[in-house]
């Protein structure tokens, strides 16, 4: 599912990671506590996987469609700008689909309408339409997640959250964040995460972490900015080194 940050592009890279630590550690859960668009989770196998995400409308659409939902051919700029105005007046799943699918880059409003562009090059792309059709492929790779609107930090304080392996993937610390990400709190971010690997087995992406996390991937990509900007960073994926605290 298009969604900004998403970890479509290096999957490849970091699932088979997090399937070995699941396979190697006897994990009895798999949890991603910020979904985002399920591109990760999606290709984990494990005894129980859990999908959670801050943004009601973003768990609306993946449950719908875990249900077999049908998708509409293609949401106007004006269906768009009156979802935009008035999200109370749409379905939760469809507010998610205009917002994420008909919105450039996955932004959720924030990137503005897609719709049917004119590149550069002389083609012409239908984002929604290429969006739409990859998620309605990703939905069968949906099934038996168990998908729910939560914030990370909920977890906090569970006596019975053991033995898992967790996968987190939070608003990059000097990146753009959607809206209802507020003031993202990053130093009480690495401390939950602490505090979650005393007994599971917890990963992160980031491009940077504290000294006390050691950095066990990198990779190289661009980061697209907006539709005429590419930036290039490092993506690495992180895990805690008790022994550096």
């Amino acid at each position: 599912m298009k969604y900004m940050g998403s970890k479509s592009r290096i999957a490849k890279h970091i699932v088979p990671i997090i399937q070995h630590y699941i396979d190697h550690s006897g994990a009895a859960e798999y949890i991603e506590p910020f979904v985002g668009g399920a591109n990760v989770i999606d290709k984990i196998d494990a005894p129980s996987r859990s999908g959670n995400d801050i943004n009601p409308y973003l768990i609306a659409l993946l449950s719908f469609m875990q249900r077999g939902g049908t998708l509409p051919d293609g949401i106007s700029y004006e269906e768009y700008s009156a979802v935009r105005a008035d999200k109370a007046r749409f379905p939760a799943w469809f507010v998610g689909c205009a917002g994420f699918l008909a919105s450039y880059n996955g932004r959720f409003f924030d990137g503005g309408y897609a719709g049917i562009v004119h590149t550069k090059a002389g083609t012409v792309r239908d984002y929604y339409a290429e969006a739409r059709r990859n998620l309605i492929e990703q939905a069968q790779r949906l099934e038996s997640i168990e998908f729910a609107c939560k914030d990370y930090r909920m977890y906090s304080g569970q006596s019975t959250f053991k033995n898992c392996v967790i996968y987190c993937d939070p608003p990059y610390k000097g990146t753009k964040q959607y809206t209802n990400s507020g003031r993202f709190n990053y130093g009480e971010f690495w401390e939950t995460m602490r505090q979650w690997s005393e007994s599971n087995v917890v990963l992160v992406s980031e491009y940077n972490a504290p000294d006390d996390f050691t950095c066990i991937w990198e990779q190289p990509i661009f980061r697209t900015v907006d539709n005429t900007k590419r930036v290039p960073t490092m993506e690495r994926m992180f895990l805690y080194d008790r022994g550096r605290s």
